[in-house]
């Protein structure tokens, strides 16, 4: 004999609506509704934990652009317990060859700072690259002060942009060989206190000068 009750369809719950949550009353229809932003609510949470993962997993290490420092940057030295040489370089050469001639005119940048309690004075550069340097400007350097160079073209004499600033000097070395960009020059620098320094020297961009 065939019933005549309906047929339930495949997959589907005959439990009546009314007895899916008999405490709260929910219907069927009503857990389906609260359902969709439940949902999206947990992937909000799944979102904003793997972004604060990665956050944490950044912190406290040490990339490689942290360590990272200019392709091309002066040399620095300290002389004694006082004078400190920072950003010594010499300008990349200013012609298609990238080589200074032998006899050319060539500058070094860098700043002295003075550190410690008495004056100072850059008495003498020298280079075995060179057969004649020239030293110009300001050299006596007063305690917690510093002296700036120039490049052979540029003015001395221009009024410095900070009160500690007390000077600024020129040294010109005349070469003696071919100085090609990408070597070091061995320079010594000489004061009248502190001692010297011999620095091997690389070329660098005029935009890292010092000072």
């Amino acid at each position: 004999m065939i019933s005549s009750r309906p047929q339930t369809p495949p997959n589907r719950c005959t439990v009546p609506s009314t007895e899916l949550y008999p405490r709260h009353g929910w219907s069927r229809d009503t857990l389906l509704i609260m359902r969709a932003p439940v949902t999206a609510a947990v992937r909000i949470v799944a979102c904003c934990a793997a972004a604060l993962a990665l956050v944490g997993c950044g912190a406290g290490q040490i990339t490689q652009t942290d360590s990272q420092v200019a392709a091309v940057d002066g040399t620095y030295g300290n002389v004694g317990n006082s004078i400190a040489l920072r950003n010594v370089l010499i300008p990349y050469p200013p012609n298609q060859t990238g080589t200074y001639p032998i006899g050319a005119a060539v500058p070094v940048l860098f700043t002295i700072i003075n550190q410690g309690d008495s004056a100072d004075e850059l008495v003498g550069v020298d280079s075995p690259a060179a057969n004649q340097v020239v030293v110009e400007g300001t050299t006596q350097i007063p305690p917690g002060t510093t002296v700036t160079s120039t490049t052979g073209f540029a003015p001395i004499g221009t009024q410095p942009t900070s009160p500690l600033v007390v000077g600024q000097l020129r040294v010109v070395l005349t070469t003696n060989q071919v100085l090609a960009a990408g070597l070091d020059i061995p320079v010594t620098f000489q004061f009248a206190h502190a001692g010297k320094l011999t620095l091997s020297v690389p070329m660098g961009d005029l935009l890292e000068s010092a000072g």
